[in-house]
């Protein structure tokens, strides 16, 4: 299967991801609906991202229609491979208008395949292109995030699990677009899901996984009679429904291996220059929150101003103790060089930890700056809070924008340095989770009962 076949998509991975063994091959037609079928936690997600270049495996081998992508020789890096993604939830741009999300990477130049028109239409979006995000239902942001996917001119489109994060009536309206990018489209697609139901509907080949390994593939006809019915486990597909322990912190250079399911609208990074009061404007929003009743943890750095309103100093604060941390004063006047100390740093290292036993919904971590870059400061608690799968809000200076994309492998939201990005963020985000929260206690003890099956 190792092998560049023009009209063909070969690949295969090899080696572990923390406690997990994957060792999986796929040889399959560059063209029609591909689904890749398993338990939670079986590993297909592992696979999609390991094609994405996402998730880097030393021994890996991935060919797209007779083109390379990665041997023991090369590895092209996720941006250089022409491929859309679809996660589990939109990730849309909350500062945009839904025709701006739609073009937000689309190629400038001249002769693309799939053109806006068309994808418009096939996804029925007409009626929603200068909608903002937040007005929009959740199977309509979805539609959107298939079109943005669409419209960045891929070779392969990968769909991890989209409708998961969907009610069972949203999931039905959002189907017959699922099949109608079957019928009028040439674009070959990996379909992830562990729902039988949704793959019966548009699949035309079948990939069976289980324990990190590809059990079977081949045509779905030839293949779903031997299946038993999968139970739906919830919206998080491969990723466990589990909080990662807060330890020793280790230091590392990069994001670590096991972050391999880590839901990318999770994770936000406000960008700014060296003109910007990121400062003020995270703290300001942090606050708003703390004061509204929300559960949120973290360290933010706060103005400190004269009577005449001019800025003299920095406070650090502990969100969820209100505390004060110490911090260096000014470098010398109009100079506002403040940072952390080493006492102050150890603080902010413990109130971050403590938000993340605390379960807080929201840690907020003020920069990831210079030391962090340099694999100093609050990068270990960073890493943990977003190893622990709950929502993380920071700031990256534009200068440090390539240490940031090396340390999250690329996942994550970038957010405009304006309060009005921030609040559509975490406004879309937090209204998801909420409903998320309210459906899996629905689901109750039906949910228990059903976690423990797999495929035959």
């Amino acid at each position: 299967m190792r092998s560049a076949e023009p009209g063909r998509i070969n690949a295969g991975f090899r080696g572990k991801l923390g406690n997990f063994l994957l060792d999986a091959e796929v040889s399959l037609p560059a063209t029609g609906f591909t689904a890749i079928f398993g338990p939670s936690g079986c590993g297909k997600t592992t696979v999609a991202r390991c094609i994405s270049g996402l998730q880097h495996m030393s021994d890996g081998f991935c060919a797209v229609d007779g083109e390379i992508w990665q041997d023991h020789h090369c590895f092209r890096p996720v941006h250089r491979r022409p491929i859309g993604y679809v996660f589990q939830e939109a990730s849309l741009f909350p500062h945009l208008s839904v025709r701006r999300n739609l073009l937000f990477g689309a190629p400038k130049a001249a002769g693309a395949q799939i053109v806006f028109d068309e994808v418009v239409e096939l996804l029925g979006l007409t009626a929603l292109l200068d909608r903002s995000p937040h007005r929009l239902s959740g199977g309509e942001r979805q539609r959107v995030a298939i079109g943005r996917a669409l419209l960045s001119q891929p070779k392969l489109l990968l769909m991890d699990e989209p409708l998961a994060a969907l009610d069972r009536t949203t999931r039905n309206e959002i189907l017959p677009f699922l099949e109608r990018l079957h019928d009028r489209l040439s674009l070959p697609v990996f379909y992830i899901s562990h729902d039988m139901t949704e793959i019966e509907r548009f699949a035309d080949y079948l990939v069976l996984m289980e324990r990190g390994r590809v059990v079977d593939s081949g045509p779905l006809t030839s293949l779903r009679s031997g299946l038993r019915p999968a139970a739906d486990r919830g919206r998080h597909g491969d990723c466990p429904d589990r909080r990662k322990s807060v330890g020793k912190p280790t230091r590392m250079t990069a994001m670590p291996t096991d972050f391999h399911d880590i839901d990318p609208n999770r994770l936000a990074a406000i960008l700014y220059r060296a003109q910007d009061d990121v400062d003020s404007l995270l703290a300001s929003f942090a606050e708003a929150l703390v004061r509204s009743g929300e559960r949120i943890g973290g360290i933010v750095q706060r103005n400190v101003k004269d009577g005449t309103g001019c800025q003299v100093g920095m406070q650090a604060i502990d969100l969820m103790s209100g505390r004060e941390i110490s911090i260096c004063q000014p470098l010398g006047s109009g100079a506002m060089a403040c940072k952390l100390d080493a006492a102050g740093l150890a603080e902010a290292a413990v109130a971050v930890t403590r938000a993340i036993a605390a379960d807080v919904d929201l840690v907020v971590i003020n920069k990831f700056s210079k030391q962090e870059a340099a694999g100093e400061g609050l990068r270990d608690e960073l890493a943990d809070a977003i190893a622990a799968g709950i929502p993380v809000l920071t700031a990256v200076p534009e200068k440090c924008l390539d240490a940031w994309n090396d340390f999250t492998g690329g996942i994550g939201t970038s957010l405009l340095c304006e309060r009005s990005a921030i609040e559509g963020w975490w406004h879309d985000l937090s209204s998801r989770m909420k409903r998320a929260r309210a459906a899996r206690g629905h689901a109750g003890a039906a949910t228990a009962l059903l976690a423990d099956h797999h495929v035959g």
